[in-house]
């Protein structure tokens, strides 16, 4: 006996039609674009994502970003609160394996930066357990990886603020991976400066030149331009240091 798995085509196709028109409403009634499933991304606070040279806006309501109209005089004048709105983590990934030895950056910074030998959670090496770090921050040590956390000096957010919204994505993924922008801190220390500038936390009084250095040297390197307080802050800070 032959059993047939044909469906009724007419069904299936009303059925299918309804269930679109019903998605169709659903997603008007939340306020998402149908357009939202032309494309993947996570999208930010704004109700959009970049993709590559373009901004996608997937809410009913969403504001068009001026990064890809604005000349390069108009760095000179910006406002970074209207900018933030379109920030996206997923933009700046620093969680990844980038080269294949199953460590992702947080570990590699740990490894390279332990001063006794690192104990991984497994036979692999890929996630560090204990080693000895010394916190610039705080000036504590650590011996327990979990107590760490993986701090930019200058935040993600920050950077986006003040002109890397406008890089493009392997610009941004560089940014979040240059060991020159990353430092190991505790946990709630990372927590306190949060995406803070030099106007608004420095770590202790110890470090405080070679941070606010290290601040005009990524800044450089990128060519962020830094916001007024900040600028002036470290100003006044490298001429305590002892620098003109």
């Amino acid at each position: 006996m032959t059993v047939s798995l044909r469906k009724n085509p007419t069904r299936s196709t009303s059925w299918s039609t309804a269930a679109l028109a019903g998605c169709a409403a659903l997603f008007g009634l939340l306020g998402i674009s149908s357009s939202a499933h032309s494309h993947p991304g996570p999208i930010d606070e704004n109700g959009g994502h970049y993709d590559g040279a373009s901004y996608h806006c997937h809410m009913s309501v969403c504001d068009e970003p001026d990064t890809f109209t604005r000349g390069s005089r108009d760095s000179f004048f910006f406002d970074p609160e209207s900018r933030d709105k379109f920030f996206n983590a997923a933009d700046w990934p620093y969680d990844e394996d980038f080269d294949g030895d199953c460590q992702n950056t947080r570990n590699e910074i740990l490894a390279v930066t332990s001063r006794a030998p690192v104990r991984y959670t497994n036979p692999r090496n890929c996630e560090a357990r204990t080693g000895e770090w010394f916190d610039e921050y705080t000036g504590e040590v650590f011996t327990v990886a979990a107590q760490l956390e993986l701090d930019h000096i200058i935040p993600l957010r920050y950077a986006h603020n003040v002109g890397g919204d406008a890089w493009p994505p392997g610009k941004k993924v560089a940014f979040a991976n240059d060991p020159m922008n990353l430092i190991l801190t505790e946990r709630r220390e990372a927590n306190r400066k949060n995406e803070r500038g030099p106007s608004r936390y420095l770590p202790r009084e110890e470090y405080r030149c070679d941070y606010v250095r290290q601040w005009l040297a990524i800044a450089e390197k990128y060519e962020l331009r830094l916001a007024t307080q900040d600028s002036n802050r470290i100003t006044v800070i490298l001429r305590d240091c002892g620098e003109d």
